[in-house]
């Protein structure tokens, strides 16, 4: 269950018209970004609406419009993440590659790499429109493997981490939504996930570490090649390396 917003971010109350069959409350940036992070968390609309103390229709009506304007939603570091995109491709060579949140124009599609798209939008053209977590596992399953994996959500894709860390074999870029929380000073996500217990713990060093942890757990050491930090969104180029094996010393 989520906590409430703190009233501090919550929108003042207008009048009432003859257009309106209720008090209506404008919308703040802040209720936007709680509302759009948490519901790329998966947490339900009901959920959601409890948090902020708005109907279920006010809720899914905002969701509704900022979905589609979500084509802009990247707009102000986009150009940003394509160039540090093909610095990365530079540096790792990759022959195949997953894009598993390829969002309406997939950047590797769009520059004719030999990539795999995936967006669980089924106006997205693409070629799977599963959930992230289930396409990794299916793709395990049948023993697939990749040179390159980006896992760009608009929320966090904290679950996908092990499957895609086991999956990639030269390099992972991660976008890290979950930053979005630390505006409203909110540990119940990273808390749970990252065991981060002080806001002045949550940063993007930690969250790699937490990630180099699961890398070396699979035999693999994770190097950050390009770290990028925009407002309330972290992304990282991780390069994939084999972990050195430690043979036992033998005495004489």
């Amino acid at each position: 269950m989520i906590e409430k917003i703190s009233p501090n971010f919550v929108g003042k109350q207008t009048k009432k018209t003859n257009y309106t069959k209720t008090t209506p409350r404008k919308w703040t940036k802040e209720e936007i970004e709680w509302i759009k992070s948490k519901y790329d968390l998966g947490y339900s609309i009901n959920e959601i609406a409890n948090s902020v103390d708005r109907s279920e229709v006010s809720v899914k009506i905002k969701l509704k419009r900022l979905k589609k304007n979500n084509d802009t939603y990247n707009e102000k570091w986009r150009q940003e993440k394509y160039f540090y995109n093909n610095c990365f491709i530079a540096d790792i060579n990759p022959t195949r590659i997953l894009d598993l949140y390829c969002g309406a124009e997939s950047y590797y599609k769009k520059n004719n790499y030999n990539v795999v798209t995936n967006d669980i939008d089924l106006n997205i053209k693409a070629d799977f429109h599963l959930d992230a977590l289930k396409l990794l596992c299916k793709e395990y399953s049948n023993n697939k493997k990749y040179d390159y994996i980006d896992l760009d959500p608009f929320g966090s894709a904290y679950d996908c981490f092990e499957l895609a860390i086991k999956m990639a074999k030269k390099g992972i870029a991660i976008t890290f939504g979950e930053m979005g929380h630390k505006r409203f000073k909110r540990l119940d996500y990273v808390g749970i996930r990252y065991d981060i217990e002080k806001i002045e713990d949550f940063t993007i060093e930690n969250l790699i570490k937490y990630v180099q942890k699961i890398g070396l757990r699979n035999g693999k050491k994770l190097e950050p090649k390009y770290i990028c930090n925009w407002l309330n969104i972290s992304r990282v180029w991780f390069e994939i390396k084999e972990k050195e094996k430690q043979y036992p010393q033998i005495k004489e």
